[in-house]
């Protein structure tokens, strides 16, 4: 295993585990594939932000695709449980793409408030 394979191991891991292809170049490691959702997306990101900061080494090069995360503006009378019906999706789904701007309770939820809904 190459130095470059060991220092980014958790990111090709997590790619793999995405269904997406990493292969090692000359220098560097490509990433490409399509991923399910924009939460994934994050996911790699992060990953790749933890081992590179700022990305600032140039050893990985990521071409990914993946849906973006629709918006939903809440209204009057809504519920997590509405919205999830509505975009066909699981009100924990959103709960979870949407707990830092909710809180601690799925059900205090206000109109007004801009929620992503993640993929189905």
């Amino acid at each position: 295993m190459s130095a470059l394979q060991e220092k980014y191991q958790s990111l090709t891991d997590m790619a793999g585990g995405m269904g997406l292809t990493a292969e090692e170049g000359e220098g560097f490691i490509r990433i490409t594939g399509a991923l399910n959702s924009a939460d994934d997306k994050k996911k790699l990101w992060d990953e790749w932000n933890r081992l590179d900061p700022d990305y600032r080494s140039g050893e990985v090069v990521v071409d990914v695709s993946a849906p973006e995360a629709a918006v939903y503006t809440v209204q009057a009378g809504d519920s997590l449980s509405k919205i999830g019906s509505h975009h066909g999706v699981s009100w924990q789904a959103i709960y979870e793409a949407n707990k830092e701007l909710i809180g601690d309770n799925p059900d205090m939820i206000h109109p007004g408030q801009e929620l992503k809904i993640p993929s189905a």
